[in-house]
């Protein structure tokens, strides 16, 4: 068995580091073995979907080296690990920005807001978007595709790298990914904020009949943060899920996107392109639907880059892609 990978000491770092800081919060959670099952669940089976997927392409083909890389114990081990240290990225970066009520009760809209017009020479860049592309059709599609497109960009990005057959492929990936979903976390404990639609709702909710679908989302995140400041109070409140923390800066939608874009430019064409459209849309979308400021996707195109930079290096990929095409 190979030494520990960074992305699973880095995981279980943080975990043991939010457990310590919010060591009150557990029980917050409720049930943490079934919830971290259930995300292994996930995971698993976003792999399993891209082996079948790429088991089909490879008898299509009539290539069978896929076959042989699969059955290795290495190849099956590393696919555990990263299946479970997949799972517990979520968990710890959950957790997180779960208590940052909690832990900063502090909020930075204004100053994020105050950023936003700086750049823009006074206009609110969310407000200008919102306006360019208010034609309510477009708002509609908009409000619709937002979530839609990240969940599948979550799908296609699992299914591709926890099925490919390169180790250093699969193992950077995780690496900048954890680093990325955790540091982009902590980043909103250090500098808390709901985002543009929470901070300035009047704005927003003169449009809730072409936003219905985010705005339902946004509601229910906003009821889950109230129920963990009711619980940190002592007051009743509501169960609690894990993954309906609140934090805009910076955007991990943007920089998740963006993170994916530059491993498929050196990896799968078609992807570079998919995905180069979904950052495009996600930036804009973001700031249309309210959930985030300007400044918020600039920061997660920043954190993808560093984050893609410093295991691209590490795991020498330029000089394994070239190789790989020998």
């Amino acid at each position: 068995m190979r030494r520990p990978y960074f992305f699973e000491l880095f995981t279980i770092v943080n975990l043991i580091a939010i457990a310590a800081m919010a060591y009150g919060t557990f029980e917050l959670i409720r049930t943490p073995l079934r919830v971290l099952l259930s995300l292994i669940a996930t995971v698993a089976t976003e792999a399993a979907l891209g082996v079948i997927i790429r088991v089909v392409i490879a008898l299509v083909r009539r290539e069978h080296g896929y076959f042989r890389v699969i059955r290795s114990a290495a190849w099956l081990m590393d696919t555990l690990r990263l299946i479970v240290g997949g799972a517990l990225v979520i968990f710890t970066y959950g957790w997180i920005k779960l208590v940052v009520p909690i832990v900063h009760p502090a909020l930075f809209d204004r100053p994020l807001w105050e950023l936003d017009q700086l750049l823009f020479f006074g206009a609110a860049p969310s407000v200008l978007t919102l306006d360019l592309f208010s034609n309510p059709a477009v708002l509609r599609a908009v409000d619709w595709s937002y979530a839609n497109i990240f969940a599948i960009s979550i799908v296609i990005a699992s299914t591709y790298f926890l099925s490919d057959p390169s180790r250093r492929v699969r193992i950077g990936f995780a690496n900048g990914y954890a680093l990325l979903w955790i540091a982009g976390a902590w980043l909103y404990m250090l500098i808390p904020s709901l985002g543009p639609a929470y901070r300035f709702p009047d704005i927003w909710m003169a449009h809730r009949d072409t936003l219905r679908t985010t705005q339902v989302f946004q509601a229910r995140l906003m009821r889950n943060y109230t129920d963990v400041l009711r619980f940190w109070s002592g007051e009743p409140y509501h169960a609690v899920s894990i993954v309906y923390g609140i934090g805009a800066f910076p955007s991990l939608h943007v920089a998740f996107q963006t993170y994916v874009f530059l491993w498929m430019r050196r990896l799968w064409r078609s992807g570079q392109v998919l995905f180069g459209i979904f950052v495009v849309f996600i930036f804009l979308g973001s700031m249309i639907t309210g959930w985030h400021y300007f400044i918020d996707g600039v920061a997660g195109l920043l954190l993808a880059f560093a984050c893609y930079k410093v295991f691209a290096r590490r795991t020498r990929l330029d000089r394994w892609l070239e190789l790989r095409r020998r």
